[in-house]
C-alpha cells in the first residue's frame, strides 16, 4: 500500500514556492483534498499521489514513506 510521507509533500511544495492553492491548481484536485491529506484527515489515494508528483515535477517515489518508516 502507498503511504504519502506528509512531510516530504510539504518539503516539496516549499522548494517549489508554491501555496496550497497553486498546488492544488497545478494537480487538478481541489484544494481541501490537500489540506486534509497534509492534516491526515484524510488518506492520499494512489491517484491523488500520483497527480501531486506530477504538479510539483518529481518520481512518485519521492513523495512515499520509506518502507523502514511503515
Amino acid at each position: 500500500m502507498l503511504k504519502l510521507d506528509v512531510k516530504k509533500l510539504l518539503l516539496l511544495q516549499a522548494k517549489a514556492c508554491l501555496n496550497t492553492n497553486e498546488l492544488a491548481k497545478r494537480a487538478s484536485m481541489p484544494r481541501t483534498t490537500i489540506t486534509n491529506i497534509v492534516h491526515r484527515k484524510r488518506n492520499a489515494t494512489p491517484k491523488s499521489i500520483g497527480l501531486l508528483a506530477k504538479a510539483l515535477g518529481v518520481d512518485v517515489s519521492e513523495l512515499l514513506l520509506n518502507e523502514k518508516d511503515n
